[in-house]
């Protein structure tokens, strides 16, 4: 296994400490600091379970997780995704660490992180779980959690409105035509320690009902006349920024043709 930086005897400045999973969604805080060229690591931690993934300016995302149970460590993309999976869940903290083997780790490290990622990557290309089929549904799986996070961050931006309440109940309200939708363990499973669209969820139909719940939030937050617009607008600007940074994964999942009706509003 490659060596990685000590978490433990180097925090670094600590930014942010503790914050809740319930209430933080992992990818989106990754996506703001690498767009701000952070250096450091942020630690995620879980019961008998943590995971530290590190970044530094203009280089790969690199990661190491923990199980306490099984006493199995990883490094890697897998390893990344899977403390993206287990930081979805409630009851975890996670911890910004600014300057904590971000910049200083070395470039050996840096290579044999990136040698575990590629082999983990070849291993997985020839057993069935890395098929095309499965490779789509765990990416149009990710790639929902990116709408679903710009359009919160649009909501949050111009109301104080509860935006995980709104979504269950938009869910909820669609229920009869997208069954799946209201919980998200009807249409995800776990292979690996990675999640996907179970085998029986049909992708498009995950597409729409999704895209028709976040319409249907954007719609009753923006309902009081004097924040309407703001509210939009602020949807629209992220959902837009979103499609800038993945406009082909949106077209392919067919969401780009969703996003300027969830925000109520045309920016093209």
């Amino acid at each position: 296994m490659p060596d990685m930086p000590e978490s433990r005897g180097d925090k670094g400045r600590a930014l942010h400490e503790n914050l809740d999973t319930a209430y933080v969604n992992l990818a989106a805080l990754l996506r703001y600091l690498q767009q701000r060229d952070f250096n450091g690591r942020v630690h995620v931690e879980l019961d008998e379970y943590d995971g530290d993934i590190y970044l530094a300016a203009r280089a790969a995302v690199r990661a190491r997780e923990r199980d306490h149970v099984t006493g199995r460590e990883d490094v890697g993309q897998s390893a990344l995704q899977r403390i993206l999976v287990r930081a979805s869940e409630p009851g975890g903290r996670i911890s910004v660490y600014e300057g904590a083997g971000g910049e200083t780790t070395g470039d050996a490290v840096n290579s044999r992180d990136a040698a575990a990622t590629q082999d983990a990557g070849a291993a997985a290309a020839t057993t069935a779980t890395g098929t095309q089929d499965e490779i789509d549904r765990r990416n149009v799986l990710q790639l929902s959690g990116e709408v679903i996070a710009a359009v919160e961050r649009g909501v949050a931006a111009a109301s104080n409105e509860n935006f995980a309440a709104h979504f269950q109940a938009a869910r909820r309200e669609i229920g009869d035509d997208y069954p799946f939708l209201v919980s998200l363990g009807n249409c995800v499973e776990y292979e690996h320690g990675e999640a996907r669209l179970k085998r029986g969820t049909d992708v498009g139909k995950f597409v729409a009902g999704t895209s028709e719940s976040l319409r249907r939030v954007v719609e009753r937050v923006a309902a009081t006349g004097e924040r309407a617009r703001g509210v939009r607008r602020e949807v629209a600007r992220e959902l837009a920024a979103l499609a800038e940074r993945r406009p082909r994964a949106l077209t392919r999942f067919g969401f780009t043709s969703q996003l300027e009706r969830i925000a109520g509003l045309r920016w093209t």
